[in-house]
């Protein structure tokens, strides 16, 4: 638990700054990327994200925890400090802009689709579409699925190649 982890001023100040440091230079690349061309930021260039992943894993494993909550548990007990204070702002911050920017990827990824498609977004899938079962590699129906009395689960990929 958080309350028993115990760390110094230094280990947290130096794993939020660290994290904060790399978050910024992965955001500025992946807005670099995305601005590049958003057709190959989705497919080929996302794992800019897995960067800020593993700087995440990095700040708790610093800290000695394995959750969001622990970790603020931690940096609230340093909260009084001032350099603590300042770094712990500079990632909420930056979580914001992470979100801000994630959220207009998806808006123009949308707005992309319905250009590229021609067509409104449907609600609703006849059983006797053509699907490629990637397992296979065979053309099904989504009825040969739905007929079988189990749980389904479809991950539905587009591809405009």
């Amino acid at each position: 638990m958080a309350e028993d982890v115990t760390v110094s001023e230094e280990t947290l100040t130096s794993a939020l700054s660290q994290l904060v440091n790399l978050g910024k230079i992965l955001l500025q690349k992946a807005r670099q990327q995305a601005a590049e061309s958003l057709e190959t930021f989705v497919p080929h260039k996302i794992t800019t994200l897995f960067g800020l992943i593993t700087a995440g894993a990095q700040l708790y494993k610093s800290l000695g925890v394995k959750k969001k909550s622990e970790a603020e548990a931690v940096w609230q007990k340093y909260y009084h400090q001032a350099a603590v204070r300042e770094q712990v702002e500079e990632l909420l911050e930056l979580e914001g802009e992470w979100d801000s920017f994630l959220e207009g990827v998806d808006r123009d990824l949308q707005v992309t689709d319905r250009l590229l498609s021609g067509s409104k977004i449907v609600e609703s899938v006849s059983p006797d579409a053509a699907f490629t079962d990637v397992r296979t590699g065979k053309s099904v129906t989504l009825g040969q699925y739905l007929d079988q009395g189990q749980k389904l689960l479809l991950l539905l990929i587009r591809h405009f190649g």
